[in-house]
């Protein structure tokens, strides 16, 4: 492909983010021929290229509202080929927005890409979170770029390793030297390099690929300036246009931590799920799936109910956690040897907000719902059909509206 139809391809893919699939943990939201995506943290814009009859100065007030409203630095980003950059940028600087990095955006067809193989010596490695060399990851992240996407928000959302982000590093006798990692953009052929720390373009020789969700990922897309631009144009890439971003930060203190977050399996989530575990006296190591429901809690049998039923209930469970739980406090998701999440339940479920993730009541699996002293939360036992409501706070904000949809009997294994 010559670098029309790889620009082409790119305007087609990247220019305008998966609305219907927003990432976990995000809300997307459409303003005009805009896409806000809300990371809780900070606000990406992207969007086509604008046509001649809109007003750029209208959009970047009606962007700056939005991210005021929640209190989220903005990123947006100009593509240099796009007819109305030069209006759009005169518009942003006139609402405030502050000039970024420049750089060029690469594309490549992974078939014709000629990565180098590691020198002897040098090794390759894929991490998950909970190694310590995705820490070395991180810290060479933070010490570099600018990147397109920074490896600490990808970690901040306990983003899937091998699924939704791959991490790989670069060692030499047991030291980290290099990271990169890629994300597959969904629903696309593409594949995109969140960042490379250093001018090692061997990071990215036999990237698994076919890890990521389908479509199959014939492209891969890259933003660079420098030795880092000159390292990926020398195995195919090719430069496609120039970027540049430009900044905008509304007054007040921005979240720390996104609303909702997959479980990053690490010590202390692990801490929690045991404390959940000992609160309700689980024994799932044994097979068996007993459980000595302590003194401060409730029971309720919802085998026989139907979804509507379940709906409800799941309703009341999201409102009384939202009653008990403290500021800035959070609910975990855990569920023994699978995925579980993280989440501030004032933050989720609400308009304009992402969803409350999992739920309390359990088809096919043993789960709980805890906060991270385990002084209150849920336990569905998936055999028994069976809710705990634990914590005396908890059970005196739902206990009466559960009655009312599970019955107030008690059903258990002897």
């Amino acid at each position: 492909m010559n670098v029309g139809e790889l620009l082409a391809a790119y305007e087609r893919s990247l220019r305008i983010p998966d609305s219907a699939h927003p990432r976990f943990g995000t809300v997307v939201e459409g303003v005009g021929p805009l896409t806000l995506t809300h990371y809780g943290t900070h606000c990406i814009v992207d969007h086509p290229a604008l046509d001649a009859s809109m007003s750029t100065a209208r959009l970047a007030s009606q962007v700056q509202q939005c991210a005021a409203a929640r209190v989220e630095p903005v990123e947006w980003r100009v593509f240099a080929h796009d007819t109305e950059a030069p209006r759009l940028t005169a518009s942003l600087e006139a609402a405030g927005f502050t000039a970024g990095w420049e750089r060029s955006v690469l594309v490549g067809e992974v078939a014709e890409l000629d990565f180098p193989q590691p020198q002897p010596g040098w090794g390759i490695e894929s991490v998950r979170w909970d190694e310590a060399q995705a820490q070395q990851a991180l810290d060479l992240s933070a010490g570099s770029g600018p990147h397109r996407v920074p490896l600490s928000v990808w970690h901040g959302m306990g983003s899937i390793p091998y699924w939704d982000v791959e991490v790989r590093v670069l060692t030499h006798r047991g030291r980290v030297a290099a990271a990169c990692w890629l994300e597959t953009v969904r629903g696309t052929g593409f594949a995109a390099v969140g960042g490379l720390t250093a001018s090692r373009a061997e990071l990215l020789a036999k990237l698994p690929l076919w890890r990521f969700q389908q479509p199959a990922k014939g492209f891969l897309v890259a933003e660079a300036d420098g030795q880092l631009r000159s390292a990926l144009v020398a195995v195919g890439f090719r430069d496609v246009t120039m970027v540049r971003s430009h900044h905008w930060t509304p007054p007040g203190e921005p979240a720390a931590a996104p609303p909702a977050r997959h479980s990053l399996h690490d010590a202390e989530s692990g801490r929690i799920a045991r404390r959940g575990e000992a609160r309700v006296g689980f024994d799932y190591a044994s097979g068996s799936g007993r459980y000595t429901a302590p003194l401060d809690s409730r029971r309720w049998f919802y085998g026989m109910l139907d979804r509507g039923a379940i709906s409800a209930a799941e309703g009341v469970i999201e409102r009384g956690l939202r009653a008990c739980v403290r500021p800035g406090e959070w609910v975990y998701e855990c569920r023994p040897y699978l995925n579980g999440w993280e989440f501030d339940p004032h933050r989720v479920g609400g308009p304009g907000q992402p969803p409350w993730p999992g739920s309390a009541i359990a088809d096919d699996e043993f789960q709980f719902l805890v906060t991270a002293d385990a002084r209150l939360g849920t336990f569905a036992h998936y055999a028994e059909q069976a809710l705990v409501v634990f914590g005396d706070d908890l059970i005196g904000q739902v206990g009466n509206d559960l009655d009312q949809l599970l019955g107030d009997g008690v059903w258990t294994f002897d």
